[in-house]
């Protein structure tokens, strides 16, 4: 099953520990894993782009301390945060048209998983170990898409074209929340 990041965390909560929920995915990941790709792409000044590839070790703590520096030679070398390649599979990568299992292209919007149930659910136990909420990526099939909503000229030429605002499932469920709060501050409705 294909899972995608809850923005919800990554990108709406500025004190989110962002790399340590990408160390931790990626280790637990990596115990399913024998390939890997890391590429930085927007490398500092003393960096020049660099490019990674091959077969992980298979001793497991071996992998584990392998991947621990892969990430961390990532965030070292990356300008931005959140812009690195890093892929993790049972094949080697990239494959073109499959997902792998740790599948981070570019940046973390795009971000996804293909894991199976039993991975995913071992997945979220690692995440709750270290402190980290156990909903951190959800099935792609559950991000909630509206019409484009607003009352402006704007919003009704993007809706006759077919746009749409797409939420994930934590974004969807404090949607309503956040509105209600405005409305109460502002001396709207109450409840």
């Amino acid at each position: 099953m294909v899972y995608a990041a809850e923005l919800f965390y990554f990108q709406d909560q500025q004190d989110f520990p962002f790399q340590r929920a990408v160390l931790v995915t990626a280790k637990t990941i990596a115990r399913w894993c024998t390939h890997f790709q890391a590429r930085l792409i927007a490398p500092g000044k003393k960096q020049a782009a660099g490019e990674k590839q091959g077969r992980l070790p298979d001793a497991p703590a071996e992998r584990e301390a392998f991947v621990t520096e892969l990430v961390q030679w990532l965030f070292a070398h990356s300008v931005v945060e959140e812009l690195f390649c890093l892929l993790l599979d049972d094949e080697p990568v990239p494959r073109a048209g499959k997902v792998a299992k740790f599948d981070h292209h570019d940046d973390t919007c795009c971000w996804l998983l293909n894991l199976s149930e039993s991975e995913f659910a071992d997945l979220q136990n690692a995440w709750r170990e270290n402190d980290l909420p156990s909903d951190l990526f959800y099935p792609v099939q559950e991000m909630i898409c509206i019409p484009y909503p607003g009352h402006g000229l704007k919003p009704r030429v993007l809706r006759l074209l077919g746009v749409r605002k797409c939420y994930t499932p934590a974004q969807w469920r404090t949607r309503g929340l956040h509105a209600a709060s405005s409305t109460l501050e502002s001396g709207g409705a109450r409840a």
